[in-house]
């Protein structure tokens, strides 16, 4: 089965996302405990200040090419704007996670 593209970069950019959450959920925020509890380690601003940002930059932006190669490969499979909506309705075959859980029940 041929998968185009810019469904492997959805999919790529998805598991950064996902990456980038759990580093904000399990390292920085930890992190800027740790530094909180040590009076002479590096303060929480200097996790803030320098490396927060980046990370968010690249949080965002694997947020967006998410979303954007998803609804691309969704107006590609359904042909063209209706393709989107018939997978936010769940419509035209475009139910099959639906579909499929349900029969899981």
């Amino acid at each position: 089965m041929y998968v185009p593209r810019f469904l492997w970069l959805h999919v790529l950019a998805g598991v950064c996302w996902i990456g980038l959450l759990y580093y904000f959920n399990f390292v920085q925020v930890p992190g800027v405990d740790a530094a909180l509890a040590n009076p002479d380690g590096p303060q929480p601003a200097a996790i803030n200040k320098y490396i927060a940002p980046r990370a968010l930059f690249w949080f965002r932006m694997a947020a967006a090419v998410t979303w954007l190669t998803g609804l691309s490969a969704l107006a590609q499979l359904g042909g063209g704007m209706q393709g989107i909506m018939d997978a936010f309705m769940l419509t035209n075959g475009m139910a099959v996670i639906l579909v499929r859980y349900h029969h899981v029940i």
